[in-house]
């Protein structure tokens, strides 16, 4: 009985400390769910991102029947060559490692869309250190995948931009890229199917030793 409720306090903690990690995802509104004022051009504008387009034509509005979680997702109408996306400030030091994350959902129809997930860290008075970091999706999704990427802050770091561009790649299709859900982290955030793997193995474990007494 002792080992059964060691265990379960074990696991307690593991969920405990997932969820802290997912509740420290320094953005807000990362799922899209607030939208709002309208822009001057009639498109939609997500509550505390901005909206970075090439032209007019690259318009930004919520959606509610594609969501990975919630009641909206985000969708970027892409047409021609041009792009646009979204940013906001992300927290995180020099010497943190920030984690990001941005499922993307892209359909097999749009052959040259594109979707890049950029990260930029700067000083307090928000000039860019070093590079920018990046990570693209260049070919459709199989519903909703993640773009993921993990970077060390360089000296000097006061806060991160992130930014999510939707663009084309070529000509030929046009059409909505989709994004929910994005996550900027000092904490690496694990993946659902991890927890609940490690879960039934616990649980799993707790079987067997109770079946051994």
């Amino acid at each position: 009985m002792k080992k059964i409720i060691l265990m379960g306090l074990f696991i307690g903690t593991v969920l405990l400390q997932s969820s802290a990690a997912v509740a420290s995802n320094s953005l807000t509104n990362p799922g899209f769910e607030t939208w709002g004022p309208w822009g001057s051009s009639g498109e939609q504008v997500p509550g505390d991102w901005w909206h970075m387009f090439s032209d007019p034509d690259i318009t930004g509005t919520r959606e509610s029947s594609i969501v990975k979680s919630g009641s909206y997702s985000g969708k970027e109408a892409i047409t021609g060559s041009g792009w646009g996306g979204w940013g906001q400030w992300a927290s995180v030091t020099e010497g943190q490692t920030l984690y990001a994350t941005a499922p993307v959902n892209i359909p097999t129809a749009l052959v040259n869309a594109e979707a890049v997930l950029e990260v930029k860290f700067v000083d307090s008075g928000e000039a860019q250190i070093g590079q920018a970091y990046t990570v693209t999706r260049n070919t459709s999704t199989s519903g909703w995948e993640d773009l993921c990427l993990a970077q060390v802050a360089p000296a000097g770091t006061a806060k991160a931009s992130l930014s999510l561009l939707l663009r084309n790649n070529g000509t030929g299709s046009s059409g909505s890229v989709y994004f929910d859900d994005v996550v900027a982290d000092t904490q690496p955030v694990p993946e659902p199917a991890s927890l609940l793997l490690l879960g039934s193995g616990l649980i799993g474990l707790l079987g067997v030793s109770k079946k051994k007494k």
